[in-house]
């Protein structure tokens, strides 16, 4: 492939794409400016236009320029001799923006404009045209996202009628000036609306379906003025110059695939539905439906669940209601009427509880269900079809649960409120609102934000449309907004733990069958006499889990005999009670010195993504790497014969996974373990079991599933992201949804070149084929001048194939050094404090999304998962070592608290209220100052006491 001769575009050629983005968030010379906000308004403009619209971002401008960078950059960027004029070109410029008095001239506020002066060391919005004139850039979008850029707009528009439209209509390519401007004069622009109006408008069928290849400009603003969210004060304006003819098409349309044109619209996304439709079966299989009946795993397949009988009624008199019989709800709590939580500690039975709802809900399932035997009162059960998704969200990311629920609607949705709003045309017909089981959200791929951004906006703004029935642990609870100390939440939250739900009766029972069940050779079937002295002693020891009584009368039905004085004091403090004890028991006592072999072979399993592990080739060498003892498949054969309890089977790509039973067994099985180091022990399995070619390189097309989904996740988690960039042909045949997201984590000047050559289009990645992957990664080597990527993307291409030689790539910017943003907070970074933690130096964040991380600066990586605790912004974050331990006191001024937090041991110290708190520091001698509004106060710890004021 070599360079077209002539600088225009060649038939069949699409034209190039830019984009430039640029945000003033800070003002050095006024504070009071600042508006943090606009940083994340612009990174979304920048993910938007690459990933959905085939944009490359051109790095020429980014955060803060000041009035000369900004006409000097664009003017480079302009005149360069790579530009042809049929380029499109879109620049999103952001931030302030005023009007003089007269109301005639409106300026930009760049980061080195003067308070004092603002006029004069501002920018004209309309010199911005001066910038263009006598280039090659003829097809230009320009987006003003500031206060009062209507009348920017307006201004720039009037100039460019003047000053351009002569020159442009002479282009060979169709000509044009697109001014795009998010408020009218003197209204004040909402920061962050236009990028998420954009995004949703973008997202949305109702501008277009598959067929066209670009989306009308007009349609878009229209569509983006007439949205729900867009408040009725503010206008996004729209002015076409310079135009011989159609608009140029500077936004593709994300869903054009001509296979689908002319194709009935149910039967488009058929295929997508039917997808994530399987993966629910696979869910409430492999996760639900198993835990609900609670057989053991050596047993006879059958339902033992027990009792449970008040929570039962309470969420099935719940679900049952219909439009017309539901009460009104509190005035203050529309939004928590719909939805209810299940929530426990590990292994008190939440999973069981749902799982039986969901089963008695599926019509096919219901028949299934032993009702008799299980004594269920008609009230206690939901009505058939009550129900409409099951989901279990173990290792689920935000956007694959959206998707999922909006799938099993029949529905295509991209936000939250698109989902709500085709939800709410649904629900008429159904007599009830959209009803939704999700469980595990704490074993999520990121729990915290999928409750933030994902759950708690469809419980806020559900309107009756959507209801939700949720599994969680209690630590999420605030997440979703939802507080126990308030009376009108507290019928929401169903916590099995506590008295009113608690069932001691059911644990027993639950106990006593698994004594008598779980194993054929049972002493207990011989000495009935001893089951319910045994038993009540194993309840009463596992408290409220039954995940402890199952593995702890698991271990004593093993036995050859039935313990002969239940009341023995020292037998009964050797019960287990909590599940890594009892698990640790049981292996021991059963297996002897195999216990640690089991434990060995069960360890990948609890480190292991998506569904679970596979079987084939894998298992067995992944734990002889984690272990340094050798194991092999005759060993997986005898842990399954005695410890098969302990897993259970799924699938992923068609193929057997295998993961453990419960939570709280993975969370034993990784104490006193280094993640680091297992993880670099999967990169080293995964990509030993590569097959090899006839040249000694690496067949990736012939890796397993697994390994292409998820040696990224595994690598990233081992800070060995570099390692596996340096083979180019697994970046060929990785899967690209899971490799994109750790890409940022390189950190060698090679490594960073290979992800920039990976992640310029990634956008088209997901969808390409293997081969037409490489011609896209080998084409951006060569615009990177990458000569030895280049080299090794073009090893394995057919010879019949086209091969790039060369390509200009004077926009491709690639700067060795240059350290990656630090990313994690879903909202605004409010506070920052820097300190250093057993000799690494750190920075604690706080955030808007009450959320507080811990990052450690040479790799730029987070510390373990976020503080939280705090319902709202986060103001401040100081650090000091008080009696040799390093702590982060932080504050929030709408939640009323103060925290303190041990950086080593991630624990919360100590709360106190602090109305009103905007500000805290340290003295030198220890003391802790806060700003309590416009009040100050002194604390100071006693030696003997806690922190006091």
């Amino acid at each position: 492939m070599t360079a077209p001769a002539g600088g225009g575009l060649q038939e069949g050629e699409e034209p190039r794409r830019y984009l430039i983005a640029a945000s003033v968030a800070r003002y050095p010379l006024c504070p009071d400016w600042d508006r943090p906000g606009l940083v994340e308004a612009r990174d979304q403009i920048v993910e938007l236009f690459t990933q959905k619209l085939g944009y490359r971002h051109h790095h020429v401008l980014g955060a803060d320029p000041t009035v000369q960078q900004l006409r000097e950059q664009l003017r480079d960027f302009c005149t360069s001799k790579d530009r042809r004029d049929d380029d499109l070109v879109v620049v999103y410029l952001s931030g302030h923006g005023e009007v003089d008095e007269a109301g005639h001239e409106h300026v930009l506020l760049m980061s080195d404009t003067k308070p004092s002066d603002v006029f004069f060391t501002a920018l004209p919005t309309a010199e911005l045209v001066r910038v263009f004139s006598g280039t090659k850039v003829r097809r230009l979008m320009l987006i003003l996202d500031t206060c009062y850029s209507g009348q920017g707009g307006n201004q720039l528009a009037a100039a460019a009628l003047e000053r351009l439209s002569t020159t442009w209509t002479q282009a060979s390519a169709s000509p044009g000036l697109v001014i795009v401007s998010s408020a009218q004069p003197h209204q004040r622009a909402k920061a962050g609306l236009f990028p998420d109006l954009l995004e949703q408008v973008v997202a949305s069928q109702a501008v277009a379906g598959h067929a066209p290849k670009h989306l009308s400009v007009s349609a878009v603003v229209q569509q983006m003025n007439d949205h729900d969210d867009k408040p009725a004060y503010q206008h996004i304006s729209l002015s076409l110059l310079g135009l011989t003819g159609e608009p140029p098409d500077f936004l593709t349309n994300p869903r054009h695939d001509v296979r689908l044109t002319d194709v009935d619209l149910a039967l488009q996304d058929a295929a997508e539905f039917d997808e994530y439709a399987r993966r629910r079966d696979t869910e409430f299989n492999t996760r639900l439906l198993v835990r609900a009946m609670g057989y053991h795993g050596d047993a006879v397949q059958g339902w033992w669940f027990c009792g449970r009988h008040r929570v039962l009624a309470e969420l099935a008199g719940w679900l049952n209601q219909r439009d017309d019989d539901r009460q009104e709800p509190h005035p203050g709590d529309s939004a928590a009427e719909f939805v209810r939580v299940v929530t426990a500690g590990p292994g008190s039975g939440k999973t069981a509880v749902l799982g039986l709802l969901a089963a008695l809900a599926l019509p096919e399932r219901r028949r299934t269900v032993p009702i008799d035997a299980l004594g269920l009162a008609p009230d206690w059960m939901p009505d058939q079809d009550s129900i409409d998704v099951i989901m279990y969200a173990q290792t689920l990311t935000n956007s694959e649960v959206l998707h999922g629920l909006a799938a099993a609607a029949g529905l295509k949705a991209a936000t939250v409120g698109e989902f709500l709003e085709a939800l709410a045309s649904q629900n008429g017909a159904r007599g009830r609102p959209f009803t939704v089981l999700i469980d595990a959200l704490d074993e999520a791929a990121t729990p915290d934000t999928l409750c933030t951004q994902i759950v708690r906006p469809l419980i806020d703004h559900s309107q009756g449309r959507i209801r939700l029935l949720l599994g969680t642990r209690p630590y999420l609870l605030d997440r979703l907004g939802l507080d126990t100390r308030r009376r009108e939440h507290r019928h929401k939250v169903l916590d099995l733990d506590s008295p009113r739900y608690a069932d001691r009766e059911a644990l027993r029972a639950y106990t006593m069958r698994n004594l008598i069940e779980s194993c054929r050779t049972s002493p207990y079937r011989r000495r009935p006499d001893m089951l319910q002295p045994v038993g009540r002693a194993v309840a009463e020891a596992a408290e409220r889990s039954f995940l402890v009584a199952r593995f702890a009368a698991y271990t004593l039905a093993s036995a050859d005999d039935v313990v002969t004085d239940p009341d023995d004091l020292q037998w009964r403090a050797s019960l287990p009670r909590h599940a890594g004890e009892a698990m640790r028991d049981d292996l021991t006592r059963r297996l002897g010195d195999d216990a640690q072999r089991a434990a060995d072979l069960l360890r990948p399993l609890a480190y292991a993504k998506g569904q679970g592990l596979p079987w084939e080739g894998i298992w067995a060498p992944l734990a002889s790497a984690i272990s340094g003892r050798p194991y092999t498949d005759d060993d997986l054969l005898w842990l399954r014969r005695n410890a098969g309890s302990y897993v259970v089977e799924a699938t992923e790509n068609g193929r057997s996974a295998y993961r453990l039973y419960h939570q709280a067994l993975n969370e034993h099985l990784r104490e006193g373990v280094d993640p680091a180091t297992v993880h670099s022990s999967f990169v080293d399995t995964l990509t030993a079991c590569v097959p090899y070619r006839g040249d000694a390189t690496r067949d990736w097309s012939r890796a397993h599933p697994y390994t292409l989904n998820h040696l990224a996740s595994h690598a990233d988690a081992a800070g060995r992201i570099d390692d596996i960039l340096k083979d180019t042909e697994y970046l060929v045949h990785a899967t690209p949804n899971t490799l994109t997201p750790h890409l940022q984590h390189s950190t060698t000047d090679e490594a960073r070149l290979t992800a920039l050559v990976y992640d310029t289009n990634s956008n088209l990645h997901a969808t390409a084929t293997a081969s037409m992957r490489r011609q896209a990664l080998t084409l951006n080597a060569a615009h990177a001048g990458a000569t030895t990527l280049l080299h090794q993307f073009t090893t394995y291409i057919a010879p019949t194939e086209w091969t790039p030689v060369w390509a200009t790539g004077s926009d491709f910017r690639f700067r060795p050094g240059h350290g990656e943003p630090l990313t994690g907070h879903t909202s605004a970074v409010s506070a920052v404090a820097c300190t250093v933690l057993d000799g690494t130096p750190i920075a604690v964040t706080g955030s808007d999304d009450g959320t507080v991380r811990v990052w450690d600066l040479a790799s730029g990586r987070p510390i373990g998962e976020p503080f939280t605790g705090h319902t709202s912004t986060v103001s401040g974050v100081p650090c000091t070592v008080l009696d040799g331990t390093p702590i982060a006191v932080t504050g929030s001024y709408l939640d009323d608290t103060v925290r303190v937090w041990d950086l080593r041991s991630r624990k919360l110290v100590q709360t106190f209220i602090a109305p009103s708190c905007q500000a805290l520091a340290f003295t030198g001698d220890g003391g802790l100052v806060l700003g309590l509004g416009a009040d100050v106060a002194v604390l100071r710890r006693d030696q003997d006491r806690s922190m006091s004021r």
